[in-house]
């Protein structure tokens, strides 16, 4: 083995684990990976004569007094390795419920020390028989969402096997996020960011109906999904606050110069609507600048970019409508609604990406 890979860093975050836990780590050891990292997520009294077996054999074990969350775990993990062992060249994070084969660990490390830069997950393929309903369904799921909201479908959002280099550590500390919903805000933060994201066949192994999984299936995929959305929730909160605000002022200015310009609707018209579009564009910026994607470095840039969106968004709308309408014989209003849809969607994930990027 290469000693890059040889000084990997396995991370497994644990709760109430079973006996086959001390076997899945001498699998490991077989490979090589031998600087294993263990999180005691607060399994309690009954469990500790498995993590004092997994000590004495060499792993490091970290406890929580209380069960704290899987996030929370990874981030115990994240900071003791930060804070106390050197030289390694990546850290691989790994369920403790046997999910995870160990021939797939050392196949991620192998392409993880090459990638320093990346995030790698290990994807699980659910069209295999076997696969438990609530499992295939969740990931079904989420991974339309993100995909619609993010531009990147990940065909397995919630895989626990995934490794990065040390030059992304302090980000993986930053992201919030105390259970099972800390990893999908990572793959999130990860698109924003522009850190490559790529993804690595593995086995699908689900034990006994993985019925060992502490993974809430209503809970915490309501969890996945609040994290996923509440972006896209805040996002169209704004424009529906800026609509308002677009739609009152245009209104109030309709009525209040009838008398200074009568007899001149064209130019009143005009003046209203572009007085109101203005500053409804610019309530906009400001609620999305920090208020739905908290980006406190945009400044001038910032608002160059949502403006180039702005015009661009105009015409593709203009675009669109007179294609619709006459390449296909869409009705105007009905083609408006249509193309504008698709541009909010768009307008969002570009937002996310190029005008208020991480």
């Amino acid at each position: 083995m290469k000693q890059a890979e040889k000084h990997s860093i396995i991370l497994i975050p644990s709760l109430e684990p079973d006996a086959k836990l001390p076997v899945y780590i001498k699998e490991l050891n077989k490979y090589g990976l031998s600087r294993i990292v263990i999180v005691d997520d607060g399994s309690g009294g009954n469990y500790q004569n498995i993590f004092n077996a997994l000590e004495n054999g060499g792993c490091t074990v970290l406890r929580h007094r209380e069960n704290l969350g899987k996030g929370t775990a990874l981030k115990t993990g994240f900071q003791f390795i930060k804070e106390n062992l050197n030289g390694y060249s990546c850290i691989v994070t790994v369920d403790s419920d046997g999910q995870h084969a160990a021939k797939d660990v050392y196949k991620l490390i192998k392409e993880a020390v090459c990638r320093p830069d990346a995030l790698l997950l290990g994807v699980r393929d659910f069209k295999e028989a076997g696969v438990p309903a609530k499992s295939l369904i969740g990931n079904r799921i989420t991974s339309a969402a993100f995909a619609a909201l993010y531009g990147r479908y990940l065909s397995d959002t919630q895989t626990g096997l995934r490794a990065f280099g040390p030059m992304l550590m302090d980000q993986m500390l930053a992201i919030k996020g105390s259970r099972f919903e800390y990893e999908t805000q990572v793959l999130i933060t990860c698109i924003r960011s522009k850190i490559p994201i790529l993804t690595i066949p593995i086995q699908t192994i689900y034990e006994n109906e993985n019925r060992s999984t502490h993974f809430n299936a209503v809970g915490d995929s309501l969890k996945i999904i609040r994290i996923i959305t509440s972006d896209f929730i805040k996002f169209f909160s704004s424009s529906i606050i800026c609509s308002a605000i677009d739609l009152g002022i245009a209104w109030a200015l309709l009525d209040l110069l009838k008398s200074v310009l009568q007899g001149k609707d064209f130019l009143r018209i005009i003046f209203a609507t572009v007085a109101a579009r203005w500053v409804s564009i610019a309530a906009n910026y400001l609620l999305n600048k920090n208020f739905v994607f908290q980006d406190k470095q945009a400044k001038g840039r910032g608002l160059i970019r949502y403006l180039i969106l702005c015009v661009i968004n105009i015409l593709l709308s203009a675009a669109g409508v007179y294609i619709l309408h006459t390449a296909l014989g869409s009705n105007e209003k009905m083609a408006k609604m249509i193309c504008d849809t698709g541009l909010f969607i768009f307008s969002y994930q570009i937002q996310q990406r190029w005008v208020f990027r991480a």
